[in-house]
């Protein structure tokens, strides 16, 4: 719902495909079919990479570029949450993203309770990587 809401305020009504997306889970393009997000105002697939890190957040954001991913961004994150919360460890994982403010902090998902929250760049939260892929 919170997609869908994002969605029509950037004003996308519908989304159409030259192709039949997977159903949320599903192995795809090297990783795992995790929905639809939204990246600079665009709707994109969102793949989950395999692999786990733990380190951190510099290190974590090298490690995602050599999985040929990056880290996701807190939208991602909520899509992440929200459809396939099964792939992920009862832990925090890193965002992509650093809090407006603070240079030595950066915002993580927490994939037990599903809340978000900040910390310091140089703890060792883990992280995946995700890819998106721009709908042509």
């Amino acid at each position: 719902a919170a997609l869908r809401a994002l969605l029509l305020k950037l004003g996308v009504s519908r989304i159409t495909t030259p192709y039949a997306l997977p159903p949320i889970g599903s192995k795809w393009k090297d990783g795992i079919y995790a929905g639809l997000t939204v990246h600079e105002n665009d709707p994109v697939e969102l793949i989950l990479l395999p692999g786990d890190f733990k380190g951190p957040w510099e290190k974590a954001k090298a490690w995602a570029a050599e999985q040929g991913g990056v880290l996701p961004s807190r939208i991602d994150q909520n899509v992440l949450w929200k459809n396939v919360p099964g792939e992920f460890e009862k832990d925090w994982y890193w965002s992509a993203e650093q809090c407006a403010g603070g240079a030595d902090v950066a915002w993580y998902q927490d994939f037990d309770g599903g809340g978000q929250g900040y910390d310091s760049k140089g703890d060792g939260c883990r992280a995946r990587a995700v890819r998106r892929v721009v709908i042509q």
